[in-house]
């Protein structure tokens, strides 16, 4: 559980993604262990040429670009995500992020807890610890 209010992306862990594709960068900022239960907010970085392959699922993702030259295509509609533009793909949706800048293209992703493997890992053992302190409670 994360206790310091404040603190660089570059200080977090980076998590592995590379499920999503090879060479990307992920931390998670705000998440079940970092102030947040419900959502995780992550913040990845594409190198030159990568993408995120077409993928759908049940919950919108809320994007925002910090840097570089991105896009996000939701079946057929492109998004432009230069620095600083914003994006929601609506659940359901097949969509894929994708790199078309010169450099790393940056931003932050924003989806429920179940949406995230790591978020949706560390929500089931603070659950599940939570349980057994409740328990053990009820047996004194």
């Amino acid at each position: 559980m994360r206790s310091c209010n404040w603190g660089k992306i570059a200080d977090l862990e980076t998590l592995d993604a590379s499920a999503l594709a090879p060479d990307v960068t992920k931390r998670n900022i705000f998440g079940p262990d970092a102030f947040w239960d419900d959502y995780v907010m992550r913040h990845f970085v594409l190198p030159k040429g990568a993408e995120i392959p077409p993928h759908s699922h049940e919950w919108d993702h809320l994007a925002v670009s910090l840097g570089g030259h991105g896009e996000v295509d939701v079946e057929g509609e492109h998004y432009d995500l230069d620095a600083n533009n914003w994006a929601r793909v609506p659940g359901g949706k097949t969509h894929v992020f994708r790199n078309i800048g010169e450099g790393d293209f940056t931003f932050i992703c924003i989806v429920p807890t179940h949406g995230d493997p790591h978020a949706k890992k560390t929500a089931m053992r603070a659950e599940r610890t939570r349980r057994k302190d409740a328990e053990s409670q009820e047996a004194k």
